[in-house]
């Protein structure tokens, strides 16, 4: 497909005509499928979701995706078996596949590549900013995703595994989105935190006042008690009160932001803009200077 380069974060077009490259997300967690959909098609991209392997399968003959982005972990059809039949099927075996997924070993990286993947991103690693930059540079052939030159995979700029030491430093996430909660706890995990997690701010507080954490991290909006009142309640706890809280949020107003650090919170995260491994940055940098 002919393609002039796009305007920054927008979707190319063809030279002759005013097609839109047309994507196919194949995710099964809805809150990511939707974050996904909307800043992709606020690119000017066409962006169709499936939320299991078969409908993605189906879906990709029936509207021939210009790229298809895989999680492997699906209901009905895994995704290396999606991507078996997209490469066998003779209507979608030329369709740009690029794996979009928190399996990051070796194994699975080899088997996709070998499967037929066109591509292989670290779903964690990337923000839907980031990703949305990866895609246009898909379309427009641009260097700005790196080629391992032995294997021919592409991961995300931030995928090297990064060389922290182990801390063992407990962290304490409050957090109800349940996407959210496995992103982070994977890459929490993976550094050499002990995590331990509460899906409303009730059980987070609970939790807070009687186990020993290095760090807290909150949602602000959740059930049971928002996080405010989470902020208030564990600031005036004896207890608690000298434990960093770095705040985790949907909103960028200034007037939330200054709230929650006028109430105790050492750092306010835009939840969109912000990678897991971003996140263990500054958790480190909190801890760090404590």
């Amino acid at each position: 497909m002919a393609s002039s380069l796009p305007p920054a974060g927008g979707a190319p077009r063809n030279d002759n005509s005013n097609y839109m490259p047309k994507i196919l997300i194949v995710e099964d967690e809805e809150f990511l499928s939707d974050m996904y959909k909307i800043k992709f098609e606020q690119a000017g991209y066409t962006t169709i979701v499936a939320g299991d392997g078969l409908e993605g399968f189906e879906l990709a003959k029936k509207e021939q995706p210009d790229l298809v982005l895989l999680d492997l972990i699906l209901p009905k059809l895994d995704g290396f078996k999606v991507l078996a039949k997209l490469r066998e099927e003779s209507s979608t075996k030329k369709i740009k596949v690029f794996i979009l997924s928190n399996l990051g070993q070796s194994d699975e990286v080899n088997k996709g590549m070998e499967t037929g993947a066109d591509g292989y991103f670290i779903k964690a690693n990337l923000t839907p900013s980031q990703l949305l930059e990866k895609v246009d540079a898909i379309f427009n052939n641009q260097g700005e995703v790196a080629k391992d030159k032995k294997n021919k995979i592409i991961y995300a700029e931030n995928f090297e595994h990064q060389t922290v030491e182990k801390k063992q430093a407990k962290i304490l996430l409050i957090e109800d989105e349940e996407a959210i909660v496995n992103m982070y706890k994977l890459r929490f995990d993976k550094e050499g935190f002990e995590i331990e997690v509460a899906r409303n701010g009730a059980w987070g507080l609970k939790l807070a006042r009687q186990k020993k954490f290095d760090i807290i991290l909150l949602d602000m909006v959740m059930p049971a008690m928002d996080g405010y009142e989470a902020i208030k309640a564990l600031k005036s706890d004896d207890n608690t009160k000298d434990v960093p809280i770095i705040i985790l949020s949907n909103s960028a107003q200034d007037g939330d932001i200054k709230k929650a650090k006028k109430l105790g919170a050492a750092a306010c995260l835009l939840k969109s803009m912000i990678t897991p491994a971003k996140l263990v940055q500054e958790v480190e940098k909190i801890l760090n200077n404590k």
